[in-house]
């Protein structure tokens, strides 16, 4: 899965590069499920920036109910679950992101890694968003991030990867036309090998309450990088 992601910088770049402005928002260095994150969607031909819950809700999920929501749905078979079938075809978003973190088991311990784009720019992930009409007549908009079989670089840390849009991908995701099952899958596929860029991080990456720059910081020392950078640098 992907459950925790940054956007504190560069991510600004794909917003623009998409025709909308910015909006000012606080950086943030530990975003995690349950919280706003910020993406963009087309809504009656207008592109809209703006922050989505980050934990999916199906629009005909029962309001008072205590679910808490899906951060990520499997691209594979995704037309196939009644929970993402519409959105997969209708509402699709891009969350444009600086990078994100995710955990490698090694015995007992979680290690945390994040990832980022190798050539230093913003990634731009590929969601489903979905609209809740609450009891007080007001909306609720959730989002999840969807994910693929990992590359090289993510498959040393995890089973899942997000989906990375590149160019043309990133709009052609945002079409407000609907998707057949051919359509989704041409564009949720894994990464190219060499598209990312990974490093060790500290720990403090797991409490959800921390949220500063030092978090994707690489963790000094040649023990605490993954075996696989020496082939990837080299």
């Amino acid at each position: 899965m992907c459950g925790r992601v940054t956007q504190f910088s560069r991510h600004e770049e794909i917003i623009r590069s998409l025709g909308a402005s910015a909006p000012v928002v606080r950086p943030r260095y530990n975003v995690s499920p349950g919280t706003p994150l910020l993406s963009l969607r087309r809504e009656q031909g207008m592109l809209k920036v703006e922050p989505l819950d980050w934990g999916y809700v199906p629009s005909w999920a029962a309001p008072d109910s205590r679910e808490e929501g899906h951060a990520n749905a499997r691209a594979e078979g995704i037309f196939d679950r009644p929970t993402f079938r519409d959105a997969a075809r209708l509402r699709r978003c891009l969350v444009p992101i600086d990078g994100y973190y995710e955990w490698k088991t090694e015995g007992r311990q979680k290690i945390p890694y994040y990832f980022r784009a190798a050539d230093g720019g913003p990634l731009a992930v590929g969601g489903l968003w979905s609209l809740q009409v609450l009891p007080d007549g007001s909306m609720r908009r959730t989002l999840c991030l969807v994910t693929v079989v990992p590359n090289r670089e993510a498959g040393e840390v995890h089973s899942r990867m997000p989906v990375v849009l590149l160019g043309a991908q990133r709009l052609a995701w945002l079409a407000e036309r609907a998707f057949t099952p051919d359509d989704f899958s041409a564009l949720a596929t894994s990464a190219a090998d060499r598209t990312l860029a990974v490093h060790r991080v500290s720990a403090e990456v797991n409490r959800v309450a921390c949220d500063e720059p030092h978090l994707v910081a690489p963790v000094v020392g040649a023990a605490d990088q993954p075996d696989f950078l020496g082939d990837l640098l080299g």
